[in-house]
């Protein structure tokens, strides 16, 4: 037993999160800002009121990134303080000294290690108070005590304190709001500052050579800390909450914005900013000369600010006319990283003037918040159609949630080149230009829309309520969406409402597979995108079944009273910090619902989602339904394959070490079971899951028989008698089901409709109920799947039951069944029923593809042919109608028919002859002129199908021919008339633009589908055409895209040409797509699509028989390894591009951009990990000395300077001197020309080296070298007599002590096999201490040198090494010398 005691391991308790320390509380923050167009500066002051927590605070520690603070002018309560900054940010810089290539990517991680740690409450400026500054106490109950100032504070400082409760697991509550507040005197911190080259923080469009878009500037923002810190000094934590005023000062017009400055101006007026930069440059005179190109109208533009908060003041300034300055306020506490703003030339829509009347009456005028929308000139129109729903949305929330937190006002403006479409800044919106679209454009309505009314919900909870932790994010990121979800409900419908949550549901159980749980979620959303979007994905479905179950269990109280609450005591009491455990304690609190733990348990802190497997049968005897419910989500198969889109997620998460949660198998909760009985009634019974395979007996409640088929078939008949259901009185017949149409004999003939045979009806006659519904009610994101339901009970419930959820999972089940005759009849009848929903009607299209066969002679094809017909063409005639979209479901349905006839194929794995004439035929009868919308998605989703059906499915390996006769000459016809199709459309771009360009990106696509099946010739030339400059975003990213996955990234030369345009592209989002494209190709190369092609397309001859062979037992393995596992699949990618040399530098050179920011460069490492080997040694390139002169001014001062001559031989010779012997010599290892630098670890400093290490002579091209002895004074001869006495002692290393500061000492005897450190670091670093000989036994008696003690401080000279005390940290490596170089060799 003892045995087994030790055995036991121990729990491992997780440590609390890191609290950060500042000694101090951040209250208000006022910014003044100057930016300077023609330059791409900024230059301006920060003043930060901080209420110190201690009476001891000496040092301020704040965030200062990528700019410059210059000396002496930190002022604290108007005091100069001294202050220290060392920019992190440098790091991301390569010294040029430094010769390191891809092998080298961890010693750049290494370096960039500071700025991924998390550095709040250690920011790099460090300011010290004055000597004689002391933090004075305040008297509690004087009147200072009580002013506005303190009253801020209490919020304040309640909030830091809850926050460092919950990151403690201790809830800490302060002993009063005064005490706590007016302790100490607030203290004023001012900071002036430039930043006059941006990686981070801010962006700037329109100022490049070539880019003729409209100049304008704007913050960039991310949700970890960081980035705020890169425009202006400031506390950039989250949780450091304050009030601000911001005063931004730019040009008055775009002419003044866009004024150039002669050299000479331009130097006078560096140095001018360089003598007033204690404040905001002004009064220079600037030269009107090499202005950009303007029109008349173009110049006056007024420049506009757009700023988050309140706008309380606009003045010309009086020093400079050309200029202007804007006052902002913003009383509401928020983070530095919520503050946002964007300058350019913006025209103004009041976005209130669609606000509906029903809206403004129930909300008041006094309530009514001022909303208004920014785009850049021209673009006013497409903003007002955009943005038609925002006051709505707006209103909305506030009626149904609590007043906007923000009560000043909203503002969205867009912006160009924008990464995500939205970033959430306090009472501001910045909005991508990719989100506008006119009237005419009708597709991305609903996306957009739902994209926008987030940016909204996001004031809400996002920017005025924030995560604790970053555990807690689902939180507020379920929230924003969830409240989302219901907006769009209210805006579209119950209907759309629920078809799209039941097909996000079903996507997540696809993906919610070896996925980390949503609370351990949070620390990797750093990583990419797609770890928020899946967190988007799940947090809204999980808060909206917690809402069904809330709503089941307690009545009309759910998460909206949950919401409510939270909202009103963020309004009132300041608590806008909420954490996972208190939200769950407020949904019990407010719902009265006891059961969230298990809840939070299973969805929240556990990953995956159940699997249900049912199996019903009825007992007649006992009168009730006898079910079988099984959970099989552990039994999911332990390999998947790999797919393209998720490489970049699978080798990020491999490198980061983010593991998948433990699957769980068993769920448990409540689960609803409708039970449709003969009568027709609906009863719905409650079962509790506890086990994995739960068994109930569900209670049967009817006693009569089921109605018989031709009863329910003379009711339809009587109830549709004389009534028009396809006209616009369909919603006001009584109807007995749905998709009772096409009824009629002749109906049934024209079609080819059939119905059950007369065993099926006498089987389903004998049922004791219609159908079955496991979660009906929506209580689970699951899979389920019946074991015995037969197919006709599908049907039943896809006709009879008018929940779209139902009708969805009808549809799933009709989309697995092999092609019937009956199974068409029921969808080509749900396709014509105008009564379903248009998600239902479009499945079913999708469904009768496959029930286009010849077993079924073509059936589907024909339906599908023939529905469209009668929809959208001419009675009696084949000929389309013009287009008409003012119905947008019967528009929706008109794109997919002939989608869904492109993926019809024969035996043979090729299209019909009959469905590619029809496709063809719809696109040159298309006609758009007399419709009031845009046709370019319907052509574009055209040629899509086109091309669709020119791609071949791989048919079977007994079949030596595909179906066509040879002799037949239409399939190349027909390829013909394709491309010429595609060419035209591609060029009607040119002469005019479809909505982004649509056309010539969706030819661009089609070109590469067909090229990569085969159909058509490879030719990069098609897609290189469209790289040069000019040519818009979307069209250079597909042509890219193009060669990533035609496999040509194995191509050193795209390869490169892809790496280059990836760091040097002006625009942060074409270089974020650049990189999921070059990902993606390193997928295809990693899962050997390129060479499965080159097997399959390798050229044959006529008339030859191929026989294919089983690959070989290896080859398969490892083709499996590489598909299926993502260390099989990085392992392939190493071996098949580690070789090419032109892909290493192209890589190396990215990195090593000065304009790509620290995540592209930290991302870029990470395929340097992933390709090549760290290695721990280097080249570098070092200086050679210079001269020095020396000028005696007399009075005992020198002044001494660097000349311009370089010394490349020693100034004396150096005498050698005899080493001493050692027990063991090393063998002296052969010599290699170039001097590396070997790294150990992580950069990590060597150490001190051992005074026995290696012999001390060496020969330098036949001159002996000799040792330089430096004479120093003696101050203490007793210490001297002390060390001489002592005895040898040779194993004996002694130590530095702490306080011990080196004088820069004389440069040790080179030798073939010796230590020398030098500094990693551009600034000078303080020369090396030669080792000193340890005493080793001779056999003779050995000479022992009087050592004089170094006096225990010396002043430096001019101009030398810093003193280690105050210089900036450097990283210590260790040379290697193998060979010493010549005296004619350019470095050391």
């Amino acid at each position: 037993m003892p045995g087994l005691l030790l055995e036991k391991e121990p729990e491992i308790v997780p440590l609390p999160p890191k609290v950060p320390e500042y000694g101090f509380v951040v209250f208000h923050q006022s910014v003044e800002l100057d930016i300077d167009f023609t330059t791409q500066s900024l230059t301006g002051r920060v003043e930060i009121t901080i209420l110190p927590q201690s009476k001891d605070l000496r040092t301020i520690k704040l965030d200062a990134r990528q700019c410059t603070i210059p000396q002496n002018k930190v002022l604290v309560n108007g005091a100069a303080a001294t202050h220290t900054y060392e920019d992190r940010f440098k790091g991301l810089e390569i010294p040029e000294y430094f010769h390191w290539a891809a092998e080298q990517h961890e010693m750049q991680k290494g370096r960039l290690k500071p700025l991924l740690d998390d550095t709040r409450g250690n920011g790099d400026l460090v300011i010290t108070l004055p000597e004689n500054f002391r933090v004075e106490e305040v008297d509690p109950f004087s009147e200072s005590a009580a002013s506005a100032l303190a009253q801020r504070a209490v919020g304040a400082v309640a909030r830091i304190q809850s926050i460092i409760g919950e990151a403690s697991g201790v809830v800490g509550t302060p002993k009063t709001a005064v005490e706590q507040s007016v302790r100490f005197q607030p203290l004023v911190i001012s900071i002036p500052f430039a930043i006059t080259k941006f990686r981070e923080g801010l962006h700037f469009v329109g100022l490049k050579e070539g880019d003729a878009r409209f100049p304008h500037v704007y913050t960039k923002h991310h949700m970890d800390p960081g980035v705020a810190s890169c425009i202006f000094p400031c506390v950039d934590d989250p949780a450091m909450r304050c009030t601000w005023e911001l005063s931004i000062r730019c040009s008055r017009t775009l002419e003044d914005a866009l004024k150039r400055h002669s050299a000479k101006d331009a130097k006078t007026m560096q140095q001018s900013k360089k003598t007033q930069f204690h404040g905001i440059v002004k009064g220079s005179q600037e030269v009107e000369e090499y202005e950009f190109p303007l029109n008349n109208d173009e110049k006056l533009l007024e420049m506009v600010v757009v700023c988050s908060g309140d706008q309380t003041n606009e003045d010309i300034d009086l020093d400079d006319s050309t200029k202007k300055i804007v006052k902002f306020t913003c009383g509401t506490e928020v983070a530095a990283q919520h503050i946002g703003f964007a300058v350019g030339p913006f025209e103004q829509v009041d976005l209130a003037e669609f606000r509906e009347d029903e809206d403004d009456e129930k909300l008041g005028s006094a309530q009514s918040v001022p909303i208004f929308g920014y785009c850049l000139p021209g673009r006013a129109q497409e903003l007002r159609n955009t943005c038609l729903p925002m006051a709505h949305a707006i209103d909305w929330f506030s009626l149904k949630f609590g007043s906007f937190p923000f009560p000043f006002g909203y503002k969205m403006v867009f912006i160009d080149d924008q990464i995500s479409d939205v970033e959430h800044t306090a009472s501001l919106s910045l909005c991508s230009t990719r989100l506008l679209f006119p009237e005419a454009i009708l597709d991305p309505l609903e996306d957009n829309y739902r994209i926008l009314a987030h940016a909204v919900a996001s004031q809400w909870i996002g920017v005025n309520i924030i995560p604790s932790q970053k555990a807690d994010r689902w939180v507020v990121v379920g929230l924003s969406h969830y409240m989302t979800a219901l907006f769009m409900k209210a805006l579209f419908g119950n209907n759309e409402f629920a078809f799209r949550q039941k097909v996000l549901a079903d996507r997540l159980v696809e993906l919610d597979i070896n996925r980390p749980s949503l609370h351990s979620l949070g620390e990797t959303l750093h990583l990419g995108s797609f770890e928020y979007d899946f967190m988007a994905l799940k947090a809204s479905l999980v808060l909206f079944i917690l809402d069904k179950r809330i709503m089941k269990a307690q009545g009309s109280t759910g998460m909206d009273r949950v919401i409510t609450k939270l909202f009103f005591a963020a309004n009132t009491n300041s608590e806008t910090v909420l954490s996972t455990e208190s939200f769950r304690k407020s949904c019990e609190r407010y719902t009265k619902y006891r059961a969230t733990e298990p809840f939070w348990n299973q969805w929240i802190l556990n990953a995956g989602c159940p699997r249900f497997s049912v199996a019903q049968k009825m007992n007649k005897k006992r009168l009730c339904v006898e079910m079988t419910i099984s959970q099989k989500q552990d039994t999911l198969p332990t390999q998947r394959t790999l797919e393209k889109g998720s490489f970049l997620r699978e080798f990020k998460e491999e490198i980061n070490g983010v593991y998948a949660g433990e699957i769980q198998p068993v769920f448990q909760g409540p689960l609803t079971i409708r039970i449709h009985e003969a009568d027709g009634t609906p009863y719905e019974h409650i079962v509790e899951l506890r086990e994995g395979v739960g068994r109930f007996e569900i209670p049967y409640n009817t006693k009569y028989k089921r109605l018989k088929r031709s009863r329910r078939a003379k009711e339809r008949a009587n109830a549709t008698a004389g009534a028009d259901i396809i006209g616009d009185n369909h919603e006001d017949v009584l109807i007995y089901c749905l998709g009772d149409v096409l009824q009629s004999q002749d109906e049934v003939r024209e079609w080819g409709l059939q119905d059950w045979d007369a065993e099926t009806e006498t089987r389903m006659d004998l049922e004791s109920y219609e159908w079955i519904r496991i979660d009906s009610d929506f209580e689970w994101v699951c899979e389920k799947s019946f074991l015995s339901m037969p197919s006709y009970m599908y049907v039943s419930q896809l006709q009879q039951d008018r929940d779209v959820v139902a009708q969805q999972e009808s549809m799933m089940f009709l989309k697995a069944m092999p092609a019937h005759p009956l199974a068409a009849t029921f969808l080509i009848r749900t396709l014509d029923d105008r009564r379903y929903f248009h998600g239902i009607r479009t499945m079913a299209a999708e469904c009768l593809a496959k029930q286009a066969t010849v077993e079924t002679n073509w059936l589907g094809m024909k339906q599908l042919e023939k529905e469209f017909h009668k929809l959208f063409s001419y009675e009696g005639d084949v000929v389309p109608r013009p287009n008409d979209f003012s119905d947008r479901q019967s528009y929706k349905i008109e794109c997919i028919i002939p989608e869904a006839m492109a993926k019809i194929r024969d035996p043979y794995g090729k299209c019909p002859r009959h469905a590619r004439q029809f496709i063809l035929d719809l696109l040159n009868f298309n006609d758009n002129e007399a419709n009031d919308y845009s046709d370019n998605f319907k052509v574009a989703r055209l040629l899509t199908a086109l091309t669709e059906s020119l791609l071949p499915v791989k048919a079977s390996r007994n079949e030596l021919h595909f179906g066509d006769d040879d002799e037949d000459d239409e399939p190349k016809q027909f390829l013909i008339s394709v491309i010429e199709a595609l060419d035209r459309y591609g060029r009607m771009d040119e002469w005019i633009e479809s909505y982004h360009n649509i056309y010539t990106v969706t030819v661009l696509e089609c070109k590469k589908r067909l090229m990569k099946a085969g159909v058509i010739p490879i030719n990069p030339l098609e897609f290189a055409q469209h790289l040069h400059g000019g040519t818009s975003d979307e069209v250079r990213l597909k042509a890219f895209e193009a060669f990533s996955d035609l496999g040509l990234l194995k191509n050193g030369a795209i390869s490169s040409l892809l790496l280059n345009v990836l760091s040097t592209d002006p625009s942060p989002y074409v270089r974020k797509r650049l990189f999921e494209i070059f990902c993606s190709g390193l997928a295809i190369i990693a899962f050997g699509e390129n060479k499965m092609a080159e097997a399959t397309t390798t050229a044959i001859e006529p008339d030859t028989l191929i026989i294919e062979q089983e690959a070989s037992l290896e080859a398969r393995k490892a083709h499996i390894a590489r598909t299926t596992t993502i260390d099989g699949a990085l392992t392939a990618l190493r071996e098949e591009l580690q070789g090419d040399p032109k892909l290493k530098d192209a890589l190396w050179k990215a990195v090593s951009s000065p304009l790509i920011t620290l995540s592209e460069q930290t991302d870029l490492l990470d395929i340097c990990w992933i390709l090549y080997e760290p290695k721990d040694c280097m080249l570098i390139t070092m200086q050679y000395p210079r001269y020095w002169a020396a000028e005696n001014l007399g009075k005992g001062q020198i002044v001494f300077r660097r000349t311009e001559k370089v010394r490349t031989i020693p100034r004396k010779k150096l005498k050698t001197t005899k080493a001493i012997s050692a027990p063991n010599p090393m063998p002296v290892p052969p010599t290699v020309a170039p001097i590396r630098l070997a790294v150990p670890g992580a950069m990590k400093p060597p150490k001190r080296p051992h005074p026995q290490e290696g012999p001390q002579t060496s020969k330098l091209d036949g001159q002996p070298l000799k040792k330089k002895i430096l004479t120093l004074k003696l101050h203490n001869k007793a210490k001297l007599e002390e060390i001489t006495k002592s005895p040898p002692n040779p194993t004996q290393v002694r130590g530095k002590s702490a306080s011990y500061q080196g004088s820069p000492a004389p440069k040790a005897s080179p030798a073939p096999k010796s230590s020398l450190k030098v500094s990693a670091s551009p600034t000078p670093q303080k020369p090396p201490e030669s080792p000193v000989p340890a005493a080793v036994p001779a056999a003779g008696p050995a000479v022992v040198k009087a050592r004089k003690p170094l006096p225990e401080s010396r002043k430096p000279l001019p101009d030398s090494a810093p003193n280690p005390a105050t210089k900036k940290p450097s990283i210590v490596l260790k040379l290697k010398t193998n060979k010493l170089p010549s005296k004619s060799s350019p470095s050391l």
